[in-house]
């Protein structure tokens, strides 16, 4: 018997890992939520073929991207993965419900109009959001950031998900008497130098809070080597900007996020439904405090 079960054994072991081809879409490049995309799919026994589409935070050249390259071989993949708001959404309406859709470190899905509240309307796409609650984010900041004083929110216009941080942060903010202001940030490049000084002028008495916005992610070191060289305090909602020096953070790890798309896609080759598996978040996003200068 034991030799059966043992001959059994080396025989799963031996079996090739189930084959998979992604189409992974990509607005900044790679991060460590991709990282954990892949390293989750090898532990799980998923052998994947990753055709990588990145956007390098240019609408145009995505548009053209998924239009001539990834649109004619729609048919070769089994999963399209997305990250962020922007490459999801331009994805989603090219795609079209054609194939399987997995989206990673979306803010707000619904908002964005990925997933519906019906969820017989998400047969073909599924999530992962890197939203950590408001008031859990404020809550550990007021612990250690003076009370009374004014909430600056970073405004790009072209970030959907700013709208609805400025709805959550208002209504929290009155909690710890803070008053919470939209600050509108212009996202050219070409502008950050004049942005970066009329921000640390602004914002010389206020606390700053860094929402996931995508272009804000893009200028992460200069902004918060900005802020910081003014001591500005600041609460941030992303990895990377407590990378590079933020205040006060209640961050969820995209290595994390990463590892659940990787799951959603485990779940789905098992035979459950995508309409079937909930919007994945973090169940335990940390808390991590910088340091400011005096």
């Amino acid at each position: 018997m034991r030799v059966q079960l043992l001959a059994t054994l080396l025989l799963l072991l031996s079996l090739p890992a189930h084959a998979l081809s992604i189409a992974m879409v990509l607005w900044r490049g790679e991060t460590a939520a991709e990282a954990g995309f892949r390293a989750e799919l090898t532990r799980l026994g998923y052998q994947t073929t990753i055709t990588t589409y990145n956007a390098d935070q240019d609408r145009t050249a995505l548009a053209t991207m998924l239009r001539q390259q990834m649109l004619p071989k729609l048919a070769e993949y089994d999963y399209i993965y997305t990250f962020g708001t922007t490459a999801t959404a331009m994805t989603k309406s090219l795609v079209a419900n054609r194939k399987p859709l997995i989206f990673n470190v979306v803010s707000d899905p619904v908002g964005a109009g990925f997933l519906s509240e019906d969820k017989a309307q998400n047969s073909m796409v599924a999530g992962v959001s890197n939203m950590v609650p408001m008031a859990l984010q404020l809550a550990n900041a007021s612990k250690h950031l003076p009370t009374g004083k004014r909430l600056l929110l970073p405004f790009n216009p072209r970030e959907q998900n700013t709208l609805l941080v400025a709805d959550m942060l208002l209504n929290e903010a009155k909690r710890y008497q803070w008053q919470m202001v939209t600050w509108r940030m212009a996202p050219d490049p070409r502008r950050l130098d004049n942005e970066l000084k009329r921000l640390q002028q602004d914002a010389k008495s206020d606390i700053v809070f860094l929402a996931a916005d995508s272009y804000l992610l893009s200028i992460a070191p200069r902004l918060l080597n900005a802020l910081n060289e003014a001591s500005i305090p600041t609460i941030c909602s992303a990895e990377l900007f407590v990378e590079h020096g933020c205040t006060v953070g209640t961050i969820s790890s995209y290595e994390r996020l990463g590892k659940m798309a990787a799951g959603i896609i485990h779940l789905h080759q098992q035979g459950t439904p995508l309409q079937d598996i909930p919007l994945q978040t973090d169940p335990h996003p940390k808390l991590v405090l910088g340091q400011l200068k005096p």
